[in-house]
Parts: structure tokens; C-alpha cells; sequence
């Protein structure tokens, strides 16, 4: 393990612009100069980032940043480059020739920071690479993705712990924004950190975010007021969709309406998509309708509005896309329309991400059986042999990630022409029991969601009391606090005035 002191971060800081630190972040890095792991759970915006950075820099080693989405590591390295720092990342979506170049980089020392989507470890090319190399720091991003528990949880996350084995343990540093207690524990566990890493809990607060919520009976009844919405708030803003044919949909009733705005769902091509990103971000446009993995890494600060046309599918998931609002401290608006049919389509979703060992059971014999065919075989083809025909039911998708992650089969870039068959599937792989509190716990968030939402408390007590922020000003001596700027508190207010009136 490398040592450093503290001073010789804050002169990285220094020299880099990011000086003085934050209260927090210099409390945090100096348990890192003592030697310990550690777990960061801030809000957006709190300067996660620059915690794991500074070591990098400063040290003598590679860090390894291990990152979910590309855009979230394009825009990190971006802003690095800019600074003149060394740094690089490797994904799918870099050129076979680029990626040789740039690992030729990392391979030479000539770069202190290496980001990569947890997929790459599947490269046997790349694990033999890594083991030639001195990681002396693990950073793991949006590490809520590693927990079966947490709302995102990601397959290829799930190996982080091996991953951590095989580069010998380096010293790791773990980073989210929403994580609950049983999340927070979980990564830990996961990661094989538990006993000697220390979390830094800095609250969910975000007092300039006015949070309101309202009931309709189905989606035409929010058109209006969505209309409504867009013209009270001023600046950028992001309409949030659980389905891209709802965003579609209401794309096309905003467009007759007046309201320019762009698109950005997982069926554009990946040009259209970046188009939409650089013109929302630059190009003065103002509304971006979206599905949810918009807005990771995005660091606009001005953005006045979130609202979310459809209930997303926990209270984690609802905070981390409002949070991408008014990251300038600035006051910034937000709102949640739902309806019933919305807990409908997030309890179909539910079914998708937790499909029963029967299922997964029927997917590999499918596989098995097309062997030699799978590849002019499509996706398609095998949910339709499955029995179903909804293209919007991912269970084969979730069923084949798993395989995946169980070393059953290996399926590159989620290509059907590019998968092979590692092992037979044993039963000791279907666990009934496994499957059932995951979709227990799935649908227990989506219940707190509702609850908070139909709740006539302050909605940011509800939403701090749920991940367990409360419980600590309680533990300190403090108490919470309805925060005076929600629907909720306004309702009170106006009720309080009448009555004295």
C-alpha cells in the first residue's frame, strides 16, 4: 500500500485549482492517508470525485475507476484532459486500434487514472494485462450498482470483489449518492471491505430543490399540466420517462404545442443521441425529454427542473435524477406527475428484472438447443420461442446477463454471434429463494415510493427519513425539520393562514 500524507493532497489541490478543500472531502482523505478504504455516500454535486483524483495524482501508481455508463467517463476524462491530467478510459464504444493505443499508455505508466465500464473484465487480454501492472487504488463509481438490494443493481458489478482479489487488494475507495443502510453495508460486503473500511455519510440534503408531486387518472390528464410545468420554469430542464413510447408519444403532443425541445432514449443511434446531449448542454435548447440513464456525469449546473411524467421505481432512483437539478445551490424545481397505470408498468418492470429460475432454466436450453444457429439468430427470435412477444419484456435479457455473470456462457457486447458456452447450468445455480427477495425488495421500494408520495408529511422529511439521515440528527441531539419548501409545506402553511384568518 502506498502512503502519502495529507499535505501532499492538498498540494495536488492546490495546483489543480481545487484548493481549499471541503470540510468533508479533507476529512475523508485524511482516513485515505491513513490506510483505510473507504465508502463516500454525498449528495450530487458534493465532490465525490475529486476524493479518489487527488490519491491518483499524487501517487505513484495506476488507479483502476471502474464506472457504469460511458458518458459518465467520457465527461470525467474530458475535463481531466482539458486539465492536462493523466488520464484515459476504455469502453466498447472506443475503436479496437484506440483502445491498443491507449492500454499501450497505461501499460507504460503514462497514465495515473484508467476508467472502465465493469464489462471490460470479461477480456481475458485486459485481466492479463492488469496483472502486469501496479494498481495501487480501486475506485468504484455509483457503487450502489454492485448491491442486489440497491436500485440499480448491475450483474458485472457483482464481480468487483474477484476483481479486487485479483489485483492483489489494493486499497479502495467506493462512491454513491444514494445508498440506504442495508445498501451501504451490502457494498462493503461485496467489495470484501467490510472490516476495515470507513463510511463518510454526508446526508441527502438538498434544500434549493422545491419537490411537489400530482395525482392524475391517466396520462392525457397530465398533458396540461405538464404544458403548465414547462412554461413556470425557467431555464433547462429535464422531462424524465420510464417508457420510450410514452416519451415519443408526448414528443410528438409538445412539438404541436410550440415546445422545442430533444430526445434522448436507448432507440436513437448512439450520433442522435450525442446530438441531443451537446445541444441541451450547449446549443441553447432548454428541454430534454429522457429516459432515466440520462443525466449520469452530466455536470450541468444550471439546470432549473426535473419533473418525471411517469413514477420511476424507488425513492433512490427519484432523488438521484432530481439531483441533477440546481447543482448550483440555485432554487430549482421539481415534479412528479403520476398516475395509476404508472405502479403498473413498474411492477411489469419488476417482473422483467427478477425472472423466475424457471425461466432462466428455459432460456439456456433454448440457447443450448440453437447452439448452431445463434448467429443468424436475433433476440427477437428467442423471446418469441420463449412464448411472449413483448419487445418491452427484458426478462430474456436479465436471464442472459445472469448466465453471464455465472461463467455459464460468455456473451461479448450482448452479440447472440459472439456467444459461447463455458459450463453446463446446474441447479445449484437457481436459487428460488434468491430470486424471491429480490423482487421482494424490489417491490418494497416501489411501495415506499407511493407511500412517500401519497404521504401528506414534508416530502423532504420523508424522503431523509428513508435513508436514514433522521436517525443521525436524532443520534447528535437534532431533530427533522420540515423543510419548508415542498407542496407539502406550502399545503400546511395555507391551512395554518386560513385558520387564523
Amino acid at each position: 500500500m502506498e502512503i502519502m500524507q495529507l499535505q501532499e493532497l492538498e498540494e495536488v489541490a492546490r495546483t489543480t485549482g481545487h484548493y481549499p478543500l471541503r470540510p468533508a472531502q479533507e476529512k475523508a482523505l485524511r482516513a485515505w492517508t491513513e490506510g483505510h478504504n473507504l465508502l463516500l455516500v454525498w449528495p450530487t454535486g458534493s465532490g465525490k470525485s475529486l476524493c479518489y483524483q487527488l490519491p491518483a495524482l499524487a501517487g505513484s501508481g495506476l488507479t483502476l475507476v471502474i464506472s457504469p455508463l460511458i458518458a459518465l467517463m467520457e465527461d470525467q476524462v474530458h475535463k481531466a484532459r482539458a486539465l492536462g491530467w493523466p488520464m484515459t478510459c476504455v469502453h466498447s464504444a472506443v475503436s479496437k486500434g484506440e483502445r491498443t493505443s491507449r492500454l499501450k499508455k497505461v501499460a507504460a505508466g503514462q497514465i495515473k487514472l484508467l476508467y472502465v465500464t465493469p464489462e471490460r473484465f470479461r477480456s481475458e487480454e485486459f485481466l492479463e494485462m492488469l496483472k502486469g501492472l501496479k494498481v495501487t487504488m480501486l475506485a468504484v463509481d455509483e457503487a450502489h450498482c454492485i448491491s442486489q438490494w440497491g436500485h440499480d443493481f448491475r450483474p458485472d458489478y457483482s464481480r468487483l470483489g474477484e476483481i479486487r482479489a485479483l489485483l492483489g487488494h489494493p486499497q479502495t475507495m467506493a462512491l454513491t449518492a444514494t445508498a440506504t443502510r442495508e445498501v451501504q453495508a451490502d457494498i462493503l460486503k461485496q467489495l470484501g471491505i467490510e472490516k476495515d473500511a470507513q463510511t463518510f455519510w454526508e446526508g441527502v440534503e438538498r434544500p434549493n430543490l422545491y419537490l411537489s408531486g400530482v395525482e392524475f387518472a391517466d396520462d392525457d390528464d397530465k398533458l396540461e399540466a405538464v404544458a403548465e410545468w414547462l412554461r413556470e420554469v425557467q431555464g433547462p430542464k429535464i422531462l424524465y420517462f420510464t417508457l420510450i413510447s410514452t416519451l415519443v408519444r408526448v414528443s410528438e403532443w409538445l412539438e404541436t404545442k410550440g415546445f422545442v425541445h430533444k430526445t434522448y432514449h436507448g432507440d436513437m443511434d448512439d450520433r442522435a443521441r450525442n446530438r441531443s446531449l451537446k445541444e441541451f448542454l450547449w446549443g441553447g435548447t432548454e428541454l430534454i425529454l429522457a429516459t432515466p440513464a440520462f443525466g449520469l456525469g452530466v455536470d450541468k449546473p444550471d439546470i432549473r427542473g426535473v419533473a418525471h411524467f411517469e413514477m420511476p421505481g424507488s425513492i433512490e432512483a427519484y432523488f438521484q435524477e432530481v439531483g441533477r437539478a440546481g447543482r448550483d445551490q440555485a432554487p430549482s424545481r421539481c415534479r412528479l406527475f403520476y398516475a395509476q397505470e404508472d405502479l403498473e408498468t413498474q411492477m411489469s418492470f419488476i417482473d422483467t428484472l427478477t425472472p423466475d429460475p424457471d425461466f432462466v432454466r428455459a432460456t439456456y436450453k433454448l440457447l443450448a438447443l440453437w447452439k448452431d444457429r445463434l448467429n443468424v439468430t436475433k433476440l427477437d427470435d428467442l423471446r418469441e420461442q420463449l412464448s411472449f412477444k413483448n419487445k418491452r419484456d427484458y426478462r430474456l435479457e436479465t436471464a442472459l446477463s445472469f448466465l453471464d455473470r455465472w461463467g455459464v456462457i460468455q456473451f461479448p457486447h450482448r452479440r447472440l454471434d459472439k456467444l459461447t458456452f463455458l459450463r453446463e447450468l446446474e441447479e445449484t445455480d437457481l436459487s428460488a429463494e434468491l430470486w424471491k427477495a429480490r423482487k421482494l425488495s424490489l417491490q418494497k421500494k416501489l411501495m415506499s415510493l407511493v407511500t412517500w408520495f401519497r404521504s401528506e408529511d414534508c416530502r423532504k422529511v420523508g424522503i431523509y427519513d428513508y435513508f436514514g439521515w433522521n436517525a443521525d440528527l436524532a443520534a447528535s441531539g437534532g431533530e427533522a425539520r420540515a423543510c419548508g419548501f415542498c407542496d407539502r409545506c406550502d399545503e400546511k402553511r395555507i391551512a395554518k393562514e386560513t385558520e387564523e384568518t
